[in-house]
């Protein structure tokens, strides 16, 4: 069975209706791609996301709350991945290998994490092309 491992574009695509989201969603109820994993920042990324979306005005300060709902439901079924010297050596390497910035970086490496305690095979869930073909590359399923 697949170990699903969420990077904060996917997450994000479920909260707002975009290009992929009709997709993703249909995968995830298909493949049941939750519970899964992701890293220890992925929500304040999100929460990030949510801001500039408010800020842009593409969302209403009405839709707050109910968007914090869904992120708390979202949280409430991935374990969160924690750095360790391991992670972080392995981030700094995939930044210069792949050519990631920081966070993608560690997102990447947090997979690999999963992937090597679990040993299973892991689903990188990510809608960010340079990141998928990094985590391709890195021998991660991707979807």
């Amino acid at each position: 069975m697949a170990i699903y491992y969420w990077d904060t574009s996917a997450l994000l695509t479920l909260l707002f209706q975009e290009d992929q989201t009709n997709a993703l969603k249909e995968k995830l109820s298909k493949q049941g791609g939750l519970p899964g994993y992701t890293a220890f920042f992925t929500f304040v990324e999100m929460e990030s996301g949510i801001a500039r979306r408010l800020t842009e005005g593409s969302i209403k300060p009405s839709a707050l709350t109910g968007l914090r709902l869904q992120t708390q439901r979202l949280e409430s079924h991935l374990a969160l991945i924690w750095p360790d010297e391991g992670l972080l050596t392995q981030s700094r390497r995939l930044v210069m290998e792949f050519g990631l910035r920081p966070g993608d970086a560690l997102q990447l490496a947090s997979a690999l994490t999963v992937a090597q305690e679990k040993e299973g095979s892991v689903v990188f869930v990510c809608l960010d092309k340079k990141l998928c073909e990094a985590a391709l590359a890195s021998g991660l399923a991707s979807y």
